[in-house]
């Protein structure tokens, strides 16, 4: 073998002259061999220890060749498995095949055949190895990527990735701009079994129907002015993967009869073709739009609706898991700091503080943006507030200090801070008695108290 590294290897056979003499020939051209005489004895040993490929005669005491090959597929096992039979017995062999075995030799052994079979062998578990390693690497690469977050609804979000990657379940995203729906839709095919089959996305705003139609579908040659050539659609590009259709709300009512066409039964035409085309794409959806509100003003088809809308996975804005703002700086501190080549080392608390009373909009990508250009500008080891744009700083202001007259009494300050307070979370109980430290079902009292 060109590979250093060579095969451990389980011997199986209850004529111990035969193990004896192929354990010697397969030591010697450099192989780890054990032995086992029956079948309970190999399924010990491959309990306590991994063996790279069994090598097994098909007669054996107590459980036979076949019992053992199917007791080590039940286990799933990733040996590779060669069975050993007289040449009169090739219907068993095939039969061994059958049950998991993946190649097979006759009585008596050809040396140099068998070295063949356990060469080719070799590789394709190597190669088998390497594809797991691969997909567990893209599975941690976008376990959750920059989804970070330590909120009860952020949880909820990381939770919910967890049990539809698994499923073949179309998924629908909804959130406002810049909450992260495509990091979703990657974290949910990287998880799943098509991690390594493509993801494709498509963003559905801003193209024009026959556009958006071809990008999805294909073209034919001639299909139309420009069509210079066939193109494949993102359909196409998919197959066996996932597509991902950011901004799905903005199509057309056209071209949604045509997706749920595809949805219902996996096939369509290019634009301008005839040849129907079958794929296997699983579906995930985004949107900013309450499409329910779509749907009751006729922009939308509620049979597509039901058809993207199996599993839903709602993004809350960022000012609603506030919690999650000074990770979520953090994160974007260390990508930046690598990216420019800088050395900061953190934020300073009156940053934090300020981040954490902007209401964010954008949401996340604003967020993101911030934390770059504050890098970008940061002169030191230490982001301060001079390094924010002068909106958060305004905002900061505006919450940060309350201007009591004197003379005003305590129970009045003490609600004069409170509703100033309640502004600024826009009126969320919740969010206001973290800032202030005091239970929400006080705020509740004392707003009942005033109303």
């Amino acid at each position: 073998m060109s590979n250093m590294i060579k095969p451990q290897i389980l011997l199986v056979d209850d004529d111990l002259a035969v193990l004896d003499g192929l354990k010697k020939i397969l030591t010697q051209d450099g192989y780890t061999v054990s032995t086992a005489s029956s079948g309970y004895e190999a399924l010990n040993l491959l309990s306590k220890r991994g063996f790279d490929i069994i090598l097994t005669d098909m007669k054996l005491p107590g459980m036979g060749g076949l019992s053992l090959i199917q007791e080590i597929r039940k286990k799933n096992e990733p040996v590779a498995i060669v069975v050993i039979t007289a040449y009169s017995s090739v219907k068993t062999a095939v039969d061994a095949i059958k049950c998991g075995a993946d190649d097979y030799l006759t009585k008596p052994l050809n040396i140099e055949e068998l070295q063949v079979v356990l060469e080719k062998l070799w590789e394709r578990q190597q190669l088998v190895v390497q594809n797991l390693i691969l997909k567990e690497k893209l599975k941690d690469k976008y376990k959750f990527s920059e989804l970070i977050g330590c909120s009860p609804k952020t949880d909820g979000i990381f939770k919910m990735i967890g049990d539809v990657s698994s499923s073949m379940a179309s998924v629908l995203i909804t959130g406002e701009t810049g909450t992260g729906k495509e990091l979703v839709a990657n974290a949910i095919h990287y998880r799943s079994d098509r991690a390594c089959m493509p993801f494709v996305a498509l963003h559905c705003a801003a193209l024009s129907e026959g556009v958006l139609e071809s990008e999805l579908f294909g073209h034919e040659k001639g299909a139309f002015t420009d069509a210079i050539q066939t193109r494949k659609g993102r359909f196409e590009m998919a197959d066996h993967g996932t597509l991902f259709l950011d901004e799905v709300g903005d199509m057309s009512l056209k071209v949604q009869v045509k997706l749920l066409r595809v949805l219902e039964k996996g096939e369509f035409e290019r634009v301008g073709g005839e040849k129907t085309l079958k794929v296997d794409v699983r579906l995930i959806a985004a949107t900013n739009r309450t499409l329910e509100k779509e749907i009751a003003e006729g922009r939308f088809r509620e049979d597509l609706f039901y058809r993207l809308n199996v599993v839903r996975i709602h993004l809350p804005p960022l000012r609603e898991r506030q919690e999650d703002i000074p990770l979520l700086s953090n994160f974007f501190v260390v990508k930046y700091t690598k990216k420019y080549k800088k050395e900061i080392e953190w934020l300073v608390p009156e940053v934090v503080n300020a981040l954490c009373a902007y209401p964010w909009p954008g949401n996340v990508r604003e967020l993101e943006h911030v934390i770059e250009r504050a890098v970008v500008l940061c002169k030191n080891s230490t982001i301060s507030i001079e390094h924010l744009p002068e909106a958060i700083i305004s905002k900061k202001e505006d919450v940060a200090v309350v201007k009591i007259p004197i003379g005003l009494s305590l129970k009045e300050a003490e609600k004069e801070i409170i509703q100033k307070t309640l502004q600024m979370t826009r009126g969320s109980k919740k969010d206001a008695a973290k800032i202030l430290g005091i239970s929400t079902r006080k705020i509740e009292y004392k707003v009942k108290e005033w109303e």
